[in-house]
Parts: structure tokens; sequence; C-alpha cells
């Protein structure tokens, strides 16, 4: 089985939030497995959390969530993965982005 090395990033309003490696491939795991769920491959993603609500990007366009089940369940997953975390709250902007 090959392993895939993902590196994530979270930044919480524009100052990064450090991630353990365990962390880094946990939270870009799930967040490539939303994107293949929604019809889009990649090997980036990028979630943003902020006043204007969700939005989550492939390595080239914004993946459009349709229907608001599916943009509900994607933020609700996305935040129960981040709130056990040092310095995240909800009302701030949160930007995760994962890459190989």
């Amino acid at each position: 089985m090959k392993t895939i090395k993902l590196k994530t990033t979270l930044h919480v309003n524009n100052s990064s939030v450090q991630l353990n490696a365990f962390t880094q491939v946990y939270i870009g795991n799930a967040l490539r497995a939303i994107a293949k769920s929604l019809g889009v491959d990649t090997g980036k993603v990028t979630v943003h959390i902020g006043p204007e609500g969700l939005q989550i990007f492939s390595a080239d366009q914004e993946i459009a969530l349709r229907k608001d089940f599916a943009k509900q369940l994607t933020e609700n997953t996305v935040k129960g993965m981040l709130s056990p975390l040092k310095g995240v709250f909800w009302t701030e902007n949160i930007t995760i982005t994962t890459f190989s």
C-alpha cells in the first residue's frame, strides 16, 4: 500500500496554527474525501469558513455545494475536526489547505 505524504496548513485570522504530523494527515484525508464525495478527485483542497459561510476549493476552482444539506454536513464535519484544537474559535476566519 502506497503512503501519500500530506501537508496540511491551518490559518485562523491569517495566523498560522501549527499541526502535528498525525493531525495534518487526519484532516488532510478528511478534506480530500469530502472533495472526492463531491465529484472532485484532487491533490489539493482548501476549505474557508468565514462570515460569508463555507467555501471549498480544488487546486484550480471552487467546488459547488448545490444542496444545503451537503454544505451543512461539510461545515459541521470540518468544525468538529477542528474543535479540539487550541487557537480555533468560530467567530473567526478559518482556512485549511491540504496537498500532497
